[in-house]
């Protein structure tokens, strides 16, 4: 494990490898939760269809259920596996980050405005990730409540048309359309899709800041000292911190926790 005694080109090329790691170990966890959720509910549908029709015989509804079992066994076990190897790496990650940190840290010292400015700057990326994190945790949550909503209709308009020669089909589609219909209730009101959006805009405003004052470009490039860019920076993210805020109380409340921790 590196440390904030390490090189810092050490530390910075650990935690763009493990960045990398984390990304991928990320895109396998989606897939996995894609086979815990639609795909199991899919064969556990077909499993209590086949079993309430019984027209594909007793054989074939065995065969299903025992497929359906073993699927949700093995997709939840893989699934947990999976969320403690990228909790893990999260941690790793942050450690890293704050060994990373420490060092510019020892480099920026202390004592002055400037060194005040460029200490707000070093902890600015944390922020950045946290605004990013929570953006791609209120759009899954967007995209899951939407395609609940678009398959349920779906599904709900197959069962309905069905029930007209199945009696016990009726049900089920009073149930589909309830679960629908909250689904739809709980994405209009979480309005997480915007979250998103603001969250997003935010933490890319944020990093253009960051890296407009240390290259000197855009509204930077007129200021001749480090000072006066900097307290131009550090002013400049407060500005869009605080529109931020204004932007999430124009939402609304939030359903899930708004927390960036």
């Amino acid at each position: 494990m590196l440390s904030a005694d390490s090189p810092p080109d050490d530390v910075a090329r650990r935690i763009a490898d493990l960045s990398e790691q984390a990304h991928r170990a990320l895109l396998l966890r989606r897939l996995l939760v894609v086979w815990a959720l639609p795909v199991n509910v899919a064969l556990l549908a077909s499993a209590v269809s086949y079993f309430v029709l019984g027209t594909p015989g007793w054989g074939m509804t065995t065969l299903v259920s025992v497929i359906s079992v073993i699927s949700v066994v093995c997709s939840a076990f893989l699934l947990y596996r999976q969320y403690f190897k990228v909790r893990g790496m999260a941690i790793e990650l942050r450690e890293l980050n704050q060994a990373r940190r420490e060092q510019l840290l020892e480099e920026v010292g202390s004592g002055d405005l400037l060194s005040a400015h460029k200490r707000y700057r070093v902890y600015l990326p944390d922020a950045v990730r946290a605004y990013r994190r929570q953006a791609r945790r209120y759009r899954s949550v967007h995209n899951s409540l939407q395609m609940v909503v678009i398959s349920g209709s779906i599904v709900t308009s197959v069962v309905a048309a069905a029930s007209v020669s199945m009696a016990p089909a009726r049900w089920v589609a009073v149930g589909l359309s309830l679960v629908v219909a909250v689904t739809a209730a709980l994405s209009g009101y979480g309005k997480y899709r915007e979250r998103s959006v603001n969250l997003q805009f935010t933490a890319d405003s944020l990093e253009r800041e960051y890296h407009s004052v240390e290259l000197r470009v855009g509204k930077y490039r007129r200021f001749d000292s480090e000072q006066a860019a900097y307290a131009e920076f550090a002013n400049e993210a407060e500005v869009l911190l605080d529109e931020h805020a204004k932007r999430q109380q124009q939402v609304g409340p939030a359903v899930l926790p708004d927390t960036l921790v």
